[in-house]
């Protein structure tokens, strides 16, 4: 909708309509612009009726949309290990200790895809970096 809506301007810009007019009655040489008036004013419409939508998705996923876990993209850095109550500080308790690098993903001999950098290394285990 935006291309419908900013695209036909350029064109109208390029033909000389000035911007900031409320009527171009008084410009003959512009009658023959009003018909794009109308297909931007149809583009931008529909791009207004389109935020209806956007909206109601964003308030429904606020209010009633299922809540995410701990870590939802089962990332490996810090910010995924604290909770997601408001808290004072960022963890409870102790700070976390870092082990590994940030991007240990996908490492043989693992359980899990990705392993946190909170996870202890195993015996002959070398870090990432």
């Amino acid at each position: 909708c935006a291309y419908g809506v900013f695209f036909p301007m350029h064109f109208t810009g390029m033909a000389g309509l000035p911007r900031r007019y409320f009527r171009n009655d008084n410009f003959p040489m512009f009658d023959d612009l009003g018909d794009i008036n109308v297909i931007i004013t149809f583009f931008a419409i529909i791009g207004g009726i389109a935020q209806i939508f956007f909206l109601f998705n964003f308030f429904y996923s606020a209010l009633r949309g299922p809540k995410s876990s701990q870590n939802p993209w089962r990332s490996n850095t810090l910010e995924w290990t604290t909770p997601v109550e408001h808290i004072h500080g960022n963890w409870p308790g102790a700070i976390p200790e870092v082990h590994r690098w940030a991007y240990d993903y996908s490492k043989p001999g693992m359980d899990e895809d990705f392993v946190p950098q909170t996870v202890p290394l195993k015996e002959g285990e070398e870090s990432g970096h």
